[in-house]
């Protein structure tokens, strides 16, 4: 064990930074599916709809043909929600694309850098030949 790198729990991971959702504040409706998936996803009332009433967030899922797994992703994506409308500037997904658009600037500005050394040392040999 001594060579190799620990494991890290980061709260991030478990989502103990997002915020709980209590059972009661949860208004759960099953709507009937559409698209792709044959008959079972046609027949069946496989859709979640979940609203947060002291929010008023909504958000609804269909992506399985199971209803079980479509209730889980729902209430996952509701909670990512309810952070953003609660926490705003300092919600998970505002963070996420914060430190995206930084590392996209960061690599530009490289990238620009890397350009302009190129036209420099592209000058100065044309300078030296002629």
């Amino acid at each position: 064990l001594q060579g190799r790198k620990q494991k890290k729990s980061s709260a991030k991971k478990d989502g103990q930074d997002l915020p709980e959702l209590n059972e009661e504040d949860l208004v759960e409706t099953f709507v009937r599916g559409s698209g792709a998936g044959g008959q079972k996803v046609n027949k069946t009332a496989n859709k979640v709809m979940l609203v947060h009433t002291p929010t008023q967030c909504r958000v609804e899922c269909q992506e399985t043909r199971s209803l079980q797994q479509n209730r889980k992703i729902a209430r996952k994506r509701l909670r990512l929600k309810v952070d953003e409308y609660m926490n705003g500037k300092n919600s998970r997904t505002a963070i996420k694309t914060t430190k995206a658009a930084s590392k996209k600037a960061k690599a530009k500005a490289r990238n620009k850098a890397r350009q302009r050394k190129k036209k420099e040392a592209a000058g100065a040999v044309k300078s030296s030949d002629g």
